[in-house]
């Protein structure tokens, strides 16, 4: 897929300050694009003291559509995306965009009657901070329209717009659906120190399915030893004993003792454990169905047992158990269940009700960055916060040194892209007379793919693009020209591109030789084609059989009558 760049910024090398750093209207700079077009953001955090780099903040990449502001604040740079309620939502990502359309539905109308209550609620707040609601898992996960854009994104823009509007309601009022991903067993009706609300049961999540429904940690004693000392609560030597006591764990050795809440070592393990020992933890393979576990320890709710040299954590569930399963909801929908009977099970709302959804909403898409670099695809109008437009250009950079924005013309060496794509095959040997082949390849994520074919003189065909999902996959190849004609004879390439909603990738080449139909034998030009010496040899062979046999029979005849 082609960028499509319409803008370059004619600035100087780099533009004095646009604002004082106190003047927190003015430091801004905005950006305003027309029709479709698609803004593509990589952002940068400044490094953490004295944190291991698997706990350094992930540079931020993404694509939006909407106006963007990018603001000096503390001396970093702060993003917020002003776009509409409906492309918000194209934006939220929660569940996976493969799952069931009902549970994508169900998804959706949780999320939008959320957004909507907590845009209700903080209606106050929102115009001192200047967002209606963020965009991290304190909110709702939004990345914008690169979800869309990515794989099977046609699929949770459906989800959208096909229940557009509709909210769940309680005593008239549009209620904060909470939801987490998998649940210890029921959901509550609260979190831990609050008040029940009556929209909220308490009920079987139904998501025995799930990954994370069961899982399992396993830490040696050694590691365990390190992890608390790193974390300052562990002082004495090598740690010979850890068993429950009530709801607490004790861990002692070399004279020493630790009284733990099982959240309390939960926090500990998660905190040091991928510092210290980063290929270890998270398990790779502790989930039930043997994937990778997102942190250490998931969850507070789990047994404990020593064996050995080595403690074994078996838990159940990640997240706050308040509201909707998501996997309950992905459970449910495979059953055959539509998104209002998936609600009418987590919550106890009056009704779905349909509303006139705002625009637009403020999203806080990011703050805390040093340095952003942005591509536009399409054409906007840039200005600052005092009202200069800006010449055009493609791609520009900002960044905030001194708590006021500075832009450069250009952007620096690009990220790497966060997904790869490999072929699992090097080369393909086929006939011309050959309809298809597989090629076969593994995604690091799941991505929207197509191949790619090419032989001495470019680009012969492409197939048509499909959303694969994360892992291994292939896609049949049809050994034919963009008309429809078969391929000739000879060395071609094939190559995997594939979109993740962000980038356009394109994988090694995987080599295709297409051989010329070998001729079937000629008959010997000496002798028709009838004699027998045109036959093959397991003819002759057959013919000679047969010639034996009835000899035989015949000379037995003969000695039978002599002896009458």
């Amino acid at each position: 897929m082609l960028r499509l760049f319409a803008m370059l910024f004619a600035l100087v090398l780099a533009l004095g300050p646009l604002a004082p750093a106190g003047a927190a209207e003015d430091d801004r700079l905005i950006i305003e694009p027309s029709g479709d077009t698609i803004i593509r953001i990589e952002g940068l955090y400044p490094k953490r003291p004295n944190v291991c780099p698997a706990k350094q903040p992930r540079p931020l990449l993404a694509k939006y559509r909407g106006r963007l502001e990018l603001r000096a604040r503390e001396g970093s740079i702060q993003i917020i995306n002003a776009l509409s309620f409906s492309h918000y939502l194209r934006g939220i990502a929660e569940v996976p965009t493969s799952w069931p359309i009902e549970a994508l539905r169900a998804q959706v109308i949780a999320a939008r009657s959320y957004a909507l209550a907590t845009m209700r609620a903080q209606a106050g707040s929102a115009r001192a901070r200047g967002y209606d609601i963020c965009a991290t898992d304190q909110c709702q996960v939004y990345r914008g329209a690169t979800i869309e854009l990515g794989a099977f994104g046609e699929r949770w823009v459906d989800a959208v717009e096909s229940t557009k509007g509709r909210v769940m309601t309680h005593n008239g009022g549009v209620i904060t659906a909470f939801y987490f991903s998998t649940s210890t067993g029921r959901t509550r009706r609260a979190f831990p120190g609050g008040s029940p609300q009556p929209y909220l049961d308490s009920v079987d999540a139904m998501d025995d399915d799930a990954p994370l429904a069961r899982w399992t940690a396993t830490v040696p004693l050694s590691d365990l030893r390190a992890i608390l000392r790193a974390d300052g609560e562990w002082s004495g030597g090598a740690i010979e004993s850890v068993r429950p006591r009530g709801d607490d764990i004790v861990v002692s050795g070399s004279g020493a003792r630790a009284t733990f809440s099982k959240s309390g070592l939960r926090s500990s393990l998660n905190s040091e454990g991928s510092c210290l020992f980063p290929g270890r933890y998270p398990s790779p393979t502790g989930s039930q169905t043997g994937g990778r576990l997102p942190l250490t320890v998931p969850g507070s709710t789990y047994d404990l047992t020593q064996e050995g040299n080595k403690i074994v954590l078996r838990g159940r569930g990640w997240g706050h158990d308040v509201g909707m399963s998501q996997y309950g909801a992905r459970s449910l929908a495979e059953r055959g269940w539509d998104a209002e009977r998936i609600l009418d099970h987590y919550y106890n709302h009056d009704r779905i009700s349909r509303v006139q959804e705002p625009a637009p909403i403020r999203v806080l898409a990011a703050t805390g960055l040093r340095r952003v670099r942005i591509s536009i695809e399409g054409s906007a109008r840039v200005t600052t916060g005092t009202g200069s437009t800006l010449s055009a250009g493609d791609e520009f950079e900002v960044r905030s040194p001194g708590g006021a924005l500075r832009v450069f013309r250009g952007i620096g060496p690009e990220l790497r892209s966060v997904t790869t794509v490999t072929p699992t095959i090097e080369r393909i040997e086929a006939t011309a007379d050959a309809d298809a082949v597989e090629i076969a390849f593994e995604a690091s994520r799941a991505v929207r793919a197509q191949v790619e074919v090419a032989g001495p003189g470019g680009v012969v065909s492409v197939t048509e693009q499909r959303s694969v999902e994360s892992g291994e996959n292939t896609i049949e190849l049809t050994l034919v020209d963009e008309d429809g004609a078969p391929l000739e004879p000879g060395d071609y390439t094939a190559t995997i591109v594939a979109d993740d909603g962000l980038d356009t990738l394109r994988s090694s080449p995987v080599a295709i030789v297409i051989a010329a139909e070998e001729p079937p034998p000629a008959p010997s030009p000496d002798l028709p084609l009838g004699s027998p010496s045109s036959r093959s040899p397991l003819m002759a062979i057959a013919a000679l059989a047969v010639f034996a046999a009835g000899a035989g029979w015949f000379a037995y005849g003969r000695v039978r009558a002599n002896r009458k």
